[in-house]
């Protein structure tokens, strides 16, 4: 909205207005008969506390309806992400989210970044022994080389444009029921994930065969939502982004274990079938246990089948882990029945309120969070000089009001985190006992800062006025602007680009950011495809964009 003018400006342009209708008027204002000089300075004033009459209104208004559209007073930062590997001592471990591993960095004066996982995870102690991938009648040993081992002979198969197979061995101490909800990650190049998910998954039997009736397609089976999702619950990440937006580049990446394909998953020797193929392919086949899980994956009729040629892994003790750090904050309340908190960081670094107790251990909700079931012990939030502010009131209860509260909240790092290499991050902030070593898999990355003025206010008018939908170019400008505090500009025009089967009809998507604000290349790759999820989704069906983003 147009700020307010002051009364100097008011009274230019009423003189101006009153030049062009009467050019007897003098040009200068200090020429102008006194009574007229007067009238025109008194209806400026008045004018001048009009516009800021309704310039106070806008804001209480515009506060109003984006607090009603987001009661949490927060300003939603990404933190940034990697996926963690850590070496498990037992068959089965358990970690929370209130395992942290960190890096600090090796200069004077270096942060320490914090990493922890989203929810409860499990992991298991499982290896890959063997991986045989079959083209037609020839096959190729890919299985991973172990210390004090000879890799295995390598056939070179002809080209194959049919359906291939993959055979994976598992040496597993624990139970099968183990394997019941167990997460893997697939540890190979994107199209060799792809082809991966989208492959029919079976499970061995004891008698060396495959239970056909017990197979499943990971792609079908689950998502990446679903597989951060915490008690069922879809995470939410300020506005309309979301976990499946957010974690585009992991999409193909992990694979979650149905229970019906883990009850029935045995433990046997290979299939006669598979014997065959590697007596034929001159592959030792003496190596082969019996003491080993056995799955077949029928790949999907499309895709390269080059990409799945060179080695790869598949892990059963990663997860993703995010930027976080939980801190506490205890207050005592003096007695008093109105009692503020107020947090000590900055409100753009704070990720979420995790929990609230009082002294007599009774826990207390957040007022925008309150359901039928909630208990009556709530509290709420309010943003006061960048900071944020808990309020209790207990003047409405009989009883006394509680010694003291305590705040568990969490922080992120904001953009400072991302770009941590691969291997970086190998310390637990407190020790595991069933955790022998960690190391992060992939370089971190994907920290959005927090949501300016601009940006929530920006995005309240869209949701009144287009549904959640964006329908014209101007709408989708709004809506790219909407998901990181760092593009400076968006223009649409309608374009073509090639995709796997000819040229499509597309919308071109021309973002500005601030090069400055951008480590590498590979963020700025990320943003690219996070933005195209989110417009995506914002958008009908069919409706393609190609985004393409410039440095300023």
């Amino acid at each position: 909205m147009e700020k307010s003018r002051s009364p100097e400006q008011i009274f230019a342009d009423m003189h101006r207005q009153l030049r062009a209708w009467d050019r007897q008027i003098p040009e200068s204002p200090e020429r102008l008969d006194p009574i007229v000089r007067i009238l025109l300075q008194l209806y400026s004033h008045q004018l001048a506390r009009i516009d800021k009459r309704v310039d106070v209104t806008w804001d209480v208004a515009t506060g109003l309806l984006i607090k009603s559209l987001a009661p949490e007073s927060k300003r939603w930062p990404v933190p940034a992400y990697t996926v963690m590997r850590c070496r498990p001592v037992d068959p089965v471990v358990e970690i929370d989210p209130h395992t942290r591993f960190f890096y600090k960095e090796k200069r004077e004066g270096g942060q320490t970044f914090f990493f922890s996982s989203l929810r409860n995870e499990k992991l298991l102690s499982a290896q890959v022994k063997h991986i045989f991938l079959r083209l037609d009648d020839s096959i190729i040993d890919l299985s991973p080389v172990l210390e004090g081992t000879k890799p295995a002979a390598v056939v070179s198969p002809a080209s194959s444009s049919g359906p291939g197979q993959v055979f994976i061995a598992i040496d597993y101490g624990g139970q099968p029921a183990d394997f019941a909800g167990a997460i893997l990650f697939l540890k190979a190049a994107p199209q060799a994930q792809k082809q991966l998910r989208w492959a029919r998954w079976y499970p061995g039997s004891h008698f060396g065969s495959f239970y056909e009736d017990c197979g499943f397609c990971p792609g079908l089976a689950g998502s990446i939502e679903e597989i951060i999702a915490s008690g069922g619950q879809a995470r939410d990440w300020g506005g309309l982004r979301t976990s499946a937006d957010l974690f585009k580049p992991l999409e193909d990446s992990f694979v979650a274990l149905p229970e019906s394909f883990a009850v029935t998953w045995e433990m046997g020797p290979p299939s006669e079938e598979l014997s065959g193929l590697l007596t034929r392919g001159q592959i030792d086949i003496s190596s082969l246990s019996e003491n080993c899980y056995w799955m077949r994956l029928d790949l999907p009729p499309g895709g390269d089948r080059s990409r799945l040629q060179s080695p790869f892994d598949i892990c059963f003790d990663c997860f993703i882990a995010v930027n976080k750090n939980e801190l506490k904050l205890f207050k005592h309340t003096g007695g008093s029945r109105l009692v503020e908190v107020e947090l000590p960081e900055p409100i753009s670094n704070i990720l979420e309120i995790t929990g609230v107790v009082d002294s007599d251990g009774r826990e207390y909700t957040g007022i925008h969070q309150i359901l039928p079931d909630s208990p009556g012990r709530q509290y709420s939030l309010e943003e006061r000089h960048e900071r944020l502010v808990l309020w209790f009131d207990f003047s409405s209860s009989i009883d006394l009001p509680p010694d003291s509260i305590s705040v568990s909240y969490s922080v992120t790092a904001g953009v400072s985190a991302n770009a941590l290499a691969a291997g970086k991050i190998v310390e637990l902030y407190e020790s595991h006992p069933g955790i022998e070593a960690v190391e992060n898999v992939i370089p971190t990355a994907g920290a959005i800062p927090a949501k300016t003025d601009e940006q929530v206010v920006t995005e309240a008018s869209a949701r009144l006025r287009s549904r959640d939908r964006a329908l014209t170019f101007r709408e989708i400008s709004n809506w790219a602007r909407t998901f990181d505090p760092r593009i400076k500009s968006v223009s649409c025009e309608n374009g073509v680009e090639r995709a796997g089967r000819g040229v499509r009809r597309c919308i071109v998507v021309r973002v500005k950011i601030n090069g400055e604000e951008f480590h590498s290349d590979d963020e700025t790759s990320l943003l690219q495809t996070r933005l195209t999820s989110f417009l995506k989704s914002r958008s009908p069906v069919n409706t393609q964009f190609k985004v393409e983003i410039t440095k300023e």
